[in-house]
């Protein structure tokens, strides 16, 4: 008799509140040379570190990621701005509920918010994602059970198990619309979910 498979597929999934916020803020400056340009941004990031420091809160971290200079007038058709533009873009690491508090300040400050993201720690991912995958791994072993049985069949093994990329990475961010309301926008971190998925084949046997 020719060897027999049964092939299924299942989800699972874990959710947390997470457990730290990353923002990012661009501190923007202008001049007729990079040089200038380059100044005024870095003033502008100094400006936005002392009033975040300000907070005297032990756990917020900054950081500066990059630091650019572009010559406007090679990007785009000459007009009334500055020719040179400096950006200096800052990581500002914290707990979620000083988020709002922490945008706030930076925007007052001069700085813009482009995003805000909220993360988990890599352990706590990592424990999520390993109990997924075995809720995933449970469900498509309690689904091929019953296909088996309806059919008169039992598992024999499993011939091969993959897990599939859903692109969940335990983060969400909050852009756009909630930071163009400013200090009115909601903040507040929505849970984050990590989800598994596998697909396994099982050998077949009479029961």
């Amino acid at each position: 008799m020719d060897e027999q498979t049964l092939t299924t597929a299942a989800t699972d999934d874990r959710t947390a509140v997470p457990e730290r916020a990353v923002i990012e803020v661009m501190a923007i400056g202008e001049g007729e040379s990079a040089t200038t340009a380059r100044r005024t941004a870095r003033d502008r990031a100094e400006t936005v570190r002392t009033a975040l420091r300000g907070t005297d809160d032990d756990t917020v971290r900054i950081a500066t990621v990059e630091l650019t200079v572009e010559d406007e007038t090679a990007l785009f058709e000459p007009d009334d701005s500055a020719p040179y533009q400096a950006v200096e873009r800052l990581r500002v690491e914290c707990l979620p509920e000083a988020v709002a508090d922490l945008v706030v300040l930076a925007t007052d400050a001069g700085g813009t918010v482009p995003d805000v993201a909220f993360e988990l720690r890599d352990e706590v991912r990592r424990q999520l994602e390993a109990d997924a995958l075995a809720g995933a791994v449970e469900r498509a072993r309690e689904q091929a059970e019953r296909m088996a049985a309806a059919h008169d069949l039992a598992l024999d093994g499993v011939r091969s198990m993959t897990t599939i990329d859903d692109d969940c990475f335990g983060m969400s961010s909050i852009v756009d619309d909630a930071l163009a309301a400013g200090a009115e926008a909601d903040l507040s971190p929505e849970p984050i979910t990590v989800s598994e998925s596998v697909e396994v084949v099982y050998e077949l046997a009479d029961e």
